[in-house]
């Protein structure tokens, strides 16, 4: 019987118009994105569900208010929801659920990153975040320990003057702007300043044409990250950042050959044994030090804007810091300082959520529903802080809340922790320092607006126009 509805199939489709056959391919093609969009929906016991439109799911709405009006409009008395956004499924979860269900798995080695297809492409297999972490995945501990070793207190201290020499130059040149036009472009400049200080310690410095052809290249990859994954080379943002990741790995390369030995950095450190671990190899090597650049040029370039806004709008608490000398025996020592940047960074933290997925299992949030297996999940940091409240209060934290919440907008806890904190921290007390001591300057009209050049989060109208001027008795350390 088998055979012969076979053979009655295979005469049936012998026998087809060209027309027929493409409305029979159509259907077909239509019934799989239907398919992969809500075939999810076949799993017992999932949580709440919102998938949006087929194929796309939620995507627009992020391109246009901000992947933070979409998060808050998704998670609006829930505590975890299954959605489609940026063309995959995940499930939106509470920082607090996650740590009370899912976080001795990722201690166990369970878990994996899963970051969306274009970031994971651009970033590489090899990147210290593409990497399963905690039990039994030791590629991921040997590289973030020679990473932390790098970037530990005592090597950041170290490039303090040359942070405190960027910082003053950065902030001379918007002073001289302002004097020329009225008023200066902030984040265009803060962008600059945060490439350059990453690349301190990642490449030991580069010289001047290298660096900006460097600060360009992150750009158009940073571009395709948050980009449909379609590779046309130059004729789409993905191609574009392609192009642009292997031109850096060409630079990577290059530094590999002849680095710099006049100075730690971190690609000596990752080249050669030591007794932090062994050597990598080049492609753990390229994938790292580009995950490095962007994380680096990200963190303070998104949070110095908010930084200064937040001082412009209190200044009372300009006064406290301009008070404050610019020694810093250690990066995270009590200062009003330190609490004014923690506290900005609350309110804005770099890095809001972060993906995983357990390949081979579902994940139970008990009253929340399970997690199928190999479905993303988003995990929101931001939640927690921004539950602290809306208000700009630096005095919350105390060395003794410092301890207790001071990593969760560094990523919260292990094995994926933020491994730039010190040098994050460092670069922003010595903006906020050197701009309140040495400079006078106010924010104009601070609006955040949705722009191209970030398609998923609100940045500032006209790069953030500030007026900056030098003190006259300002005292240069």
């Amino acid at each position: 019987m088998s055979l012969e509805l076979c053979d009655r199939l295979r005469q049936g489709i012998t026998n087809l118009s060209w027309r027929e056959a493409a409305g029979l391919f159509s259907f077909g093609l239509f019934g799989k994105v239907l398919w992969s969009h809500y075939g999810i929906l076949r799993h017992h016991k999932l949580p709440q569900h919102d998938l949006g439109w087929p194929l796309i799911g939620h995507t627009l709405s992020i391109f246009r208010d901000g992947i933070d009006t979409f998060v808050d409009s998704m998670m609006k008395g829930r505590k975890a929801v299954l959605c489609n956004f940026l063309f995959t499924h995940a499930v939106l979860i509470d920082y607090p659920v996650y740590l009370e269900h899912i976080h001795r798995d990722e201690l166990d080695g369970k878990l994996s990153p899963k970051w969306i297809p274009s970031m994971a492409t651009l970033m590489g297999k090899s990147s210290i975040l593409a990497l399963p972490g905690g039990k039994g995945h030791a590629l991921h501990k040997r590289l973030r320990s020679k990473i932390l070793h790098s970037l530990a207190s005592k090597p950041v201290l170290a490039i303090l003057p040359q942070i405190l020499s960027l910082t003053r130059e950065m902030l001379d040149g918007l002073a001289a702007k302002t004097e020329e036009n009225g008023f200066a472009s902030f984040e265009g400049p803060a962008a600059e300043l945060a490439s350059k200080v990453s690349t301190l310690q990642i490449t030991a410095g580069l010289d001047q044409k290298l660096q900006e052809s460097l600060h360009k290249l992150l750009d158009d990859v940073l571009q395709g990250m948050f980009s449909l994954p379609l590779n046309l080379g130059r004729f789409t943002a993905f191609g574009r950042g392609c192009i642009a990741r292997r031109e850096i790995n060409g630079i990577i390369k290059d530094v590999m050959q002849s680095p710099n030995l006049d100075h730690q950095n971190i690609i000596k450190d990752l080249m050669h044994t030591s007794e932090s671990g062994e050597a990598f190899t080049a492609e753990e090597i390229s994938d790292t030090v580009v995950t490095l650049l962007l994380a680096g040029k990200l963190t303070t370039a998104d949070a110095m804007p908010a930084l200064l806004v937040r001082l412009h709008e209190h200044p009372e608490w300009v006064t406290r810091i301009a008070e404050e000398t610019l020694e810093f025996k250690g990066i995270e020592e009590d200062s009003s300082t330190l609490r004014a940047v923690r506290e900005s960074l609350r309110l804005v933290p770099p890095a809001g959520a972060y993906r995983r997925v357990c390949p081979h299992a579902a994940l139970d949030l008990g009253e929340h529903g399970r997690i199928p297996a190999g479905c993303a999940f988003s995990v929101l940091i931001r939640n927690p802080l921004r539950g602290m409240g809306p208000a700009f209060e630096p005095e919350r934290w105390t060395p003794e809340k410092c301890r207790q919440d001071g990593n969760l907008a560094f990523g919260g806890s292990e094995p994926h922790s933020c491994i730039g904190k010190n040098l994050a921290l460092l670069e922003l007390q010595v903006f906020a320092s050197l701009l309140c001591k040495e400079y006078s300057f106010q924010a104009l009209d601070p609006e955040l607006v949705m722009k191209s050049s970030n398609p998923i989060s609100k940045t500032y109208k006209d790069s953030l126009r500030v007026q900056v001027s030098k003190k006259v008795c300002a005292v240069v350390a």
